[in-house]
């Protein structure tokens, strides 16, 4: 296992996309990031190669978490209205135009979108003043946001590259978890069961990796789409698709698949601090 932290973002940036901390541009490896730099948080763009650092968004609000849209015409980010973070809505913007639109509407809390492969919806996990949390899909071209989850839901994790699928995790005592199911609101799957989180297709769309501390600390564990079985077992069984790839006393998160689908970056705290780690998918 190799240690990346002496390696400039500029470099992991270009093969892998590490989720919560920047967007990057693969086709021309530019860098999406917040940054209170200026007294407010912004959405910077930057140039990897020493260009210039451009300050996208420049407003009296708290904007951050940008996601770049896989098309690259987009970017959702989030939007702090209070300085409590009660109310934090999303928007998108047009990076060609500037334009910015709110995806979200009235109080609450909106976190963790994810854009669909054809950069048309956004998934993410909303939680209103006296409500359960839960998950919405929002088309851009048609203004809808129809509910997706039917159990109480903290975060998205992820959206299959083929469209198919949007996987979530829920602290509902009664179903907690990983949760996968079709865009539409049809064929929900508990795929794990515990304390489950920061869900990640692979490429092909084969294998889910996810974090869970049901041995006591979060680990990084991967188990194939097509497990049927023993989902919900305590312990990782090889024989059911259901491995446990990492193993230490600290702490593992914010997982990315390389886009050959052979390695996962990861942020861990095993040495006492957070620091950026590639591992092969095996293990």
């Amino acid at each position: 296992m190799d240690l990346l932290t002496r390696q400039t973002i500029g470099v992991l940036s270009s093969a892998f996309i590490l989720l919560g901390f920047f967007a990057c541009d693969s086709g021309s490896e530019a860098i999406y990031f917040a940054s209170d730099r200026d007294g407010q948080w912004d959405i910077y763009y930057s140039d990897p190669n020493g260009g210039e650092q451009i300050n996208l968004t420049d407003s009296p609000i708290a904007e951050e978490n940008p996601v770049l849209s896989p098309d690259r015409k987009l970017i959702a980010f989030s939007v702090s209205k209070d300085s409590k973070d009660l109310n934090v809505g999303i928007e998108v913007m047009n990076l060609k135009e500037g334009e910015k639109i709110s995806v979200t509407t009235g109080l609450g809390t909106y976190v963790t979108p994810h854009w669909s492969p054809d950069s048309s919806r956004l998934a993410y996990a909303a939680a209103q003043p006296g409500k359960e949390s839960y998950v919405l899909v929002s088309d851009l071209t048609q203004s809808l946001s129809p509910r997706l989850s039917d159990v109480p839901s903290d975060e998205v994790g992820d959206w299959s590259s083929d469209g198919n699928s949007v996987v979530f995790s829920s602290s509902n005592p009664l179903k907690p978890g990983i949760h996968d199911r079709n865009p539409d609101g049809v064929n929900q799957r508990q795929v794990s069961c515990g304390n489950d989180t920061d869900a990640r297709w692979s490429p092909d769309n084969k294998k889910l990796a996810f974090i869970s501390d049901r041995t006591g600390n979060q680990d990084i564990y991967v188990v194939e789409k097509e497990v049927e079985d023993g989902l919900c077992e305590s312990d990782a069984d090889p024989k059911l698709g259901f491995h446990q790839l990492t193993d230490t006393e600290g702490n593992e998160s914010d997982i990315s698949w390389s886009p050959d689908g052979r390695q996962i970056l990861f942020v861990s705290e095993r040495d006492g601090n957070s620091e950026i780690y590639v591992m092969d998918s095996s293990g």
